[in-house]
């Protein structure tokens, strides 16, 4: 019969078998245990491993940062502040003196260009008159002829070989040059008075037109008259919708529109050379319906002596609306003989 201590399965009876594999199992789970618990130790061996590792190199991190610290203070930052230290420093002036005596200089630059302009423009239109009073010269001694004397008749043919290498000459050649120059400057005359409306141009014309020494020129000289007379008979130069700058004009507010200006009001504009020749005219359309008994006056005034062929126009225009008569454009003599008529039948 078998020991009943034993374990052994076999020798044991049936019915303590159960009992027996039990006590089997337990002593299985017990001899594992430590097995669990060896591997929870490696688990954390394996935590505290990673968690050395960043520290050491956030150790590291501090440690360069503290080198690179130390080099700037020691080696850079001294090497700085010399550098600074020895740099020259700009020495902070006061430049409104400086500033004023340049604005005085260019002052006074600018007065010294505009007197050398001048000068210029003037000493250009003397040599331009000297040249014309030399062709004019000129042209005068080729048309005198020569006529001898009775002395002259008896006079050896050494005495008339004198008086042939006296008497100027002109060659034909010369003569002709002289003739297209005054005509180029007639034309040039003109055109300025069509382009720029200007009244000496004009007024060039008509003193070239009665002048004895151009009476070969005369006809040149009355057809450039009317080539400008016919221009401002027929074209005007301002835009039709212009009116007066009356904010500028009257800067305190006194006369808001065209309508409130008084006859008094629109000759000082007209007659005011300072304006611009747009306000001169619109001044002299605006005095058709003027009351003032003075108003044809100061027309007439301003067809002989503005400086503008646009405003003389108008100015014309104007007096022939009010008093009810026609004339020839510029034609100033007939005007003026006709008005003192008027004014002597008027006493």
């Amino acid at each position: 019969m078998s020991d009943p201590t034993s374990l052994e399965p076999a020798k044991q009876p049936l019915r303590d078998r159960p009992r027996i594999l039990t006590k089997a199992i337990l002593a299985d789970l017990a001899d594992d245990k430590p097995t669990i618990e060896s591997k929870t130790e490696n688990v954390r061996v394996t935590r505290l491993g990673w968690g050395s590792f960043w520290l050491g190199q956030l150790i590291t991190l501090a440690a360069l940062a503290g080198v690179a610290t130390w080099f700037y203070q020691t080696q850079l930052l001294p090497q700085i502040r010399s550098a600074t230290a020895i740099a020259p420093t700009v020495p902070v002036t006061d430049t409104s003196g400086l500033e004023e005596r340049l604005s005085r200089a260019n002052d006074q630059i600018s007065t010294l260009q505009k007197q050398i302009d001048t000068q210029s423009g003037e000493r250009e239109r003397t040599q331009a008159r000297l040249q014309e009073m030399a062709d004019r010269m000129a042209l005068v001694i080729k048309q005198n002829a020569f006529v001898p004397t009775a002395d002259a008749a008896h006079a050896t043919t050494a005495g008339a070989a004198q008086l042939a290498a006296m008497m100027p000459s002109v060659s034909p050649s010369t003569s002709e040059l002289i003739l297209l120059k005054e005509r180029n400057r007639l034309t040039d005359y003109a055109d300025r008075a069509i382009a720029t409306g200007d009244r000496n141009a004009l007024q060039a014309i008509v003193i070239s037109m009665f002048d004895p020494a151009m009476k070969h020129l005369r006809n040149a000289c009355e057809a450039e008259f009317r080539r400008v007379q016919n221009y401002y008979e027929y074209s005007i130069s301002i835009d039709p919708g212009y009116t007066l700058p009356l904010q500028d004009l009257f800067k305190d507010g006194s006369v808001r529109a065209e309508a409130d200006l008084t006859p008094a009001q629109l000759i000082k504009l007209m007659h005011d050379s300072s304006q611009a020749w747009e306000n001169r005219l619109r001044c002299a359309y605006l005095l058709r319906a003027s009351t003032d008994k003075e108003t044809n006056a100061a027309l007439l005034k301003t067809l002989k002596e503005d400086l503008s062929l646009d405003v003389a126009k108008q100015a014309q225009s104007t007096f022939e609306k009010r008093v009810g008569r026609k004339f020839r454009l510029f034609d100033i003599p007939t005007i003026e003989a006709w008005w003192e008529t008027q004014k002597g039948a008027a006493k």
